[in-house]
C-alpha cells in the first residue's frame, strides 16, 4: 500500500512538473510591458510635491485643476487652483467649454482622494479636447495629509 501511494505521489509530482510551464518559457513579467506601464503612470501622473515644486517654482505652464463640489473648494484648496466643479460640467457628455484649462503646459486635476475618479474623468475628457493633463495622486486628502498650503 506504500508503495502505490509513493508511485501515485510520484506520477501526479512529474505530471504536475509537466504541464506547468517553466520560468524560461513563461517569465514572471513582460519586463517591456512593464517598462511601458511605469512610463506611462510617470507621464500621466503626479503627486502633490511635484505641484508643490512647480508652484515654488512659479511655473507659468501649468493650470491646477480642482473637480470637486464648488462649496469644497470655497473651504479650501491648492493654492492657485480652479473650479471645475464635477457638479457643474459633464466629464462624461457634450461640454467642450472648460474656463482656464491650458494647451500649451499641464493641466493638473485633482479631487478628493485616492479613491475618487472624478479627476480621472475629468482628465479623460480634457484629453479627448487636446488639453495635455496630469492627475495628481491622492487629491486633495494626500495635499492635506503633506501638510502643504491651503487656500481659502
Amino acid at each position: 500500500m506504500k508503495n502505490l501511494m509513493n508511485i501515485t505521489l510520484k506520477v501526479t509530482c512529474l505530471t504536475l512538473a509537466l504541464t506547468i510551464p517553466s520560468l524560461a518559457e513563461n517569465p514572471a513579467q513582460d519586463t517591456s510591458k512593464a517598462e511601458q506601464y511605469f512610463a506611462n503612470e510617470l507621464d500621466f501622473k503626479t503627486n502633490p510635491y511635484g505641484v508643490k515644486k512647480a508652484l515654488e517654482n512659479k511655473e507659468s505652464n501649468i493650470a491646477i485643476i480642482d473637480v470637486r463640489a464648488s462649496k469644497d473648494f470655497a473651504a479650501g484648496h491648492i493654492p492657485g487652483a480652479i473650479s471645475i466643479p464635477y457638479d457643474k460640467y459633464n466629464f462624461d457628455g457634450s461640454d467642450t467649454e472648460f474656463p482656464g484649462l491650458k494647451k500649451d503646459g499641464y493641466n493638473y486635476v485633482y479631487c478628493y482622494k485616492a479613491e475618487c475618479n472624478l479627476a480621472q474623468k475629468a482628465a479623460k475628457k480634457f484629453a479627448s479636447l487636446g488639453y495635455p493633463v496630469k492627475e495628481i495622486v491622492g487629491g486633495f486628502q494626500s495635499w492635506k495629509n503633506d501638510k502643504f498650503p491651503v487656500e481659502k
